[in-house]
């Protein structure tokens, strides 16, 4: 029984690979349809967050402000159905993506452990 189980861990691994980069490109792909949206239609929002972009002059406190934004719900208040879709949708993808990496976390330390 626990043969299985290593095994199931070990067969696992590249689908959680897989599902990481696909989160991991849709984060960006979304992502980078938020910052638009903010800087078209929420300009105050936009500035609040740090004027957050895809890749130049990132920081890491912007990073966290959005997170913390996507996470807090703030969204709920714009009214603005594409707005709270993208977050929502960016949400979802956040917490994938976390549970897929401590998925490959715990599998590799079981592979380490077991030898």
């Amino acid at each position: 029984m626990h043969q299985a189980a290593i095994e199931l861990n070990r067969q696992m691994f590249p689908v959680f690979l897989g599902l990481l980069l696909t989160s991991a490109i849709a984060w960006l792909f979304l992502s980078n349809r938020l910052y638009n949206l903010l800087r078209k239609s929420f300009p105050e929002l936009y500035e609040a967050l740090g004027s957050p972009r895809l890749f130049r002059n990132k920081s890491g406190k912007t990073t966290i402000r959005v997170v913390r934004f996507i996470f807090r719900r703030d969204y709920e208040t714009s009214k603005d159905p594409a707005l709270i879709r993208l977050c929502q949708g960016l949400r979802y993808i956040f917490i994938i993506y976390a549970v897929c990496l401590g998925g490959c976390f715990l599998i590799l330390l079981d592979k380490m452990i077991q030898g």
